[in-house]
């Protein structure tokens, strides 16, 4: 087997693995690179070429639309579009295998994006099940990360066995699926490629979703308007969070029509999953997405939501009492603003995203400064840790290690043994 990490092996995001055995060739993720620009970001009238000329998508051949294939089957790891986000531009009769919740989340999302492309030649893969692809074997283990339904996949070909670790954590609410995989595929790896997102952060305590469900509680408790809860509706662990907190101090947390028709879409991986029509649960129907959603064809979900729709008259009733789940665009300051008034410097304003994406806001940044709000930072990595990784590796036990999805490669060849440090496009026979 011989392994191409075609990018990853010294940045954060657009992570892509090639593994080849004989002519047979596999992708594992096909990521968008996280430092694309505005002006950078692919757009519908790029061209294949045009997009590999400026290192947007990564230099494979045989992969790509308008190529001669050469590239057997792509399987992704989760639905993040850092994993997954070129995988539109791969060749239509290259089989594409995920997980059903990936899935889920990929299709709901092309709803509600005007030039969003949808990925060709969709193959269901299940956890724990084996797909053969010529020589190689990929079963993928489900792990503790922010999206649904993420997993880590374990390849095998010409006796050797390899996992990939996607992204992966161990303090989210499937903790226990780190000691699973521990148990099972310990001492029995001989390459793990292990992603180190969090490696040159201050590590500190590592805050689990239990202990941010009890700050968020604590801070229902004590709003005193509005409180405007900014997170991704693909971050299914802090929506359970977020609408747990809400049940425990009798607040009503409203969402949008996209988390309403995501929670759905993913109902079928877990009966835990928070509903529309949960408990405590209503609905802000923005009009762009019932625009979309009856451009897509789908009048029998805005009927079948509908009982649970609200207004701003009705949460102004009791302001106090409600959760919003918002989004930073350049709507949501204004009808704010419209709606709150003067009232406004009493919304209680929660950022539950990374760090790094609040310095780069250009909405709800400026809001809170204008008036001068201080916004409230509740969030825990979707990553893991450094002692994570040290412990993981103890557990795994693997023959190699090869660090990808991360800034700080050489942190792993100062404190762990049998480690290779590669360079994207770089080949390695394992």
């Amino acid at each position: 087997m011989q392994l191409i990490i075609h990018r990853g092996t010294r940045q954060i995001g657009g992570s892509c693995v090639e593994l080849r055995s004989g002519d047979t060739r596999i992708l594992l993720d096909i990521g968008m690179p996280l430092s694309l620009g505005d002006d950078d970001a692919p757009g519908n009238g790029d061209s294949i070429d045009e997009l590999l000329r400026r290192g947007v998508l990564p230099a494979i051949d045989g992969a790509y639309r308008g190529q001669e294939p050469g590239i057997q089957a792509v399987i992704l790891s989760h639905a993040h579009q850092d994993h997954m986000g070129l995988a539109c531009y791969v060749h239509e009769s290259i089989p594409v295998y995920a997980t059903r919740g990936t899935w889920a989340l990929h299709e709901s999302l092309a709803i509600f994006l005007p030039q969003f492309v949808s990925i060709q030649n969709q193959r269901a893969m299940r956890v724990g099940k084996p797909v053969r692809i010529g020589p190689f074997s990929i079963t993928a283990h489900l792990v503790d990360h922010s999206a649904p339904d993420a997993v880590a996949l374990e390849v095998q070909a010409d006796g050797h066995r390899l996992l990939y670790s996607g992204d992966i954590r161990s303090h989210g609410r499937k903790a226990w699926l780190w000691d699973k995989l521990v148990e099972r595929l310990g001492g029995k790896v001989d390459t793990l490629v292990m992603e180190g997102t969090t490696i040159g952060r201050p590590e500190g305590s590592v805050k689990t979703e239990d202990e941010l469900e009890g700050e968020f509680a604590e801070l229902m408790r004590s709003q005193r308007h509005l409180a405007a809860v900014f997170c991704s509706s693909h971050n299914l662990d802090r929506i359970v969070t977020i609408y747990r907190a809400a049940l425990r101090t009798q607040k009503m947390m409203v969402i949008d029509l996209y988390t309403a028709l995501v929670l759905m879409r993913l109902a079928g991986i877990s009966r835990r999953i928070p509903q529309f029509d949960s408990d405590n649960m209503r609905i802000a129907p923005w009009g762009y997405h019932q625009d979309r959603l009856q451009s897509a064809g789908m009048m029998d979900f805005l009927e079948h939501t509908a009982s649970r729709w609200t207004t701003w008259r009705e949460m102004s009733a009791a302001p106090s009492n409600v959760v919003l789940l918002a989004r930073s665009n350049r709507h949501t300051p204004a009808w704010l603003e419209k709606s709150c008034g003067a009232d406004i410097r009493h919304v209680t304003f929660v950022w539950s995203m990374w760090d790094g994406y609040w310095k780069d806001d250009k909405h709800i940044r400026p809001l809170c400064e204008r008036y001068g709000v201080q916004p409230v930072h509740l969030h825990t990595s979707g990553h893991c840790t450094w002692s994570d990784i040290q412990r993981f590796v103890a557990g795994l036990r693997p023959g190699r290690i090869v660090p990808i999805h991360t800034e700080h490669a050489e942190h792993f060849a100062q404190h762990l043994s049998g480690v290779t440090l590669l360079q994207d496009g770089e080949a390695l026979d394992l």
